[in-house]
């Protein structure tokens, strides 16, 4: 009898260390795993290889200038508007370079004809240009700049000064119609000058500049947007011929 009380406190605690090695043991499978391959290691190269997620680089705004150039001009029975926006990013120190578009529109209304025998005739007309170029800048000191700028720009206009204007007459009605021939050309200009920035911003022009057209001599400067003598000057936002 006291042999099997002895015993009894040997099979308790044998029981116990059985149920905590079957707690270990991971949960019976029906498919155990075939693959006894060790992991694939990283090569001694593969750290230095890796590159990790770079940030996307910010466009530096502060490295661009802005000239949204506009004309707005009525007279009597003209208008003349247009839109010549120019955009530059700085590529050393103080140079720019950069391009833009134009387009330029100048209506008229109820412009008179004179025929031969005296009698006037009234009629509508217009011009569309448009456009564009390149340009480069430097910003000498303190606003003060140079710039050159190369453009092409193509017009398509009502010839009422040069062209053979024609009248023809409806003899039953009596209603007359003025035909004004429409042309096109396509006109160079190269200009160069220099200017102040009347804004202290360092992105934004509103420049007072005066330039001359390399090629007004050798292009059809009857036809083109400045002036015949070649000299331009602007003010602002707006080209003062």
């Amino acid at each position: 009898m006291k042999k099997l009380l002895l015993l009894l406190p040997l099979l308790f605690m044998l029981g116990q260390v059985t149920f905590a090695q079957d707690d270990d043991l991971p949960p019976p499978s029906s498919k155990p795993n075939q693959n006894t391959e060790t992991p694939a290691q990283p090569g001694p190269d593969d750290s230095q290889n890796f590159q990790g997620f770079k940030a996307k680089k910010k466009v530096d705004l502060s490295k661009f200038i802005i000239e949204p150039d506009f004309n707005f001009y009525i007279y009597g029975n003209m208008i003349d508007l247009g839109v010549s926006p120019y955009v530059g990013y700085n590529v050393w120190k103080g140079l720019f370079v950069g391009g833009g578009v134009t387009y330029l529109y100048t209506g008229y209304h109820n412009i008179g004809f004179t025929d031969a025998s005296g009698r006037v005739y009234y009629a509508n007309a217009n011009y569309h240009t448009f456009g564009g170029g390149v340009f480069a800048q430097y910003n000498v000191w303190h606003g003060l700049f140079v710039r050159t700028r190369f453009e092409v720009l193509h017009r398509i206009m009502d010839d009422i000064e040069y062209g053979n204007v024609t009248v023809s007459i409806n003899p039953t009605t009596g209603s007359y119609q003025v035909n004004i021939p429409k042309i096109q050309k396509t006109i160079p200009a190269l200009l160069i000058g220099a200017g102040y920035n009347l804004l202290q911003s360092k992105n934004f022009f509103f420049p007072i500049m005066v330039s001359y057209n390399v090629l007004n001599n050798v292009t059809d400067k009857v036809y083109s947007i400045y002036p015949t003598n070649g000299w331009v000057i602007q003010l602002g936002f707006v080209n003062i011929f």
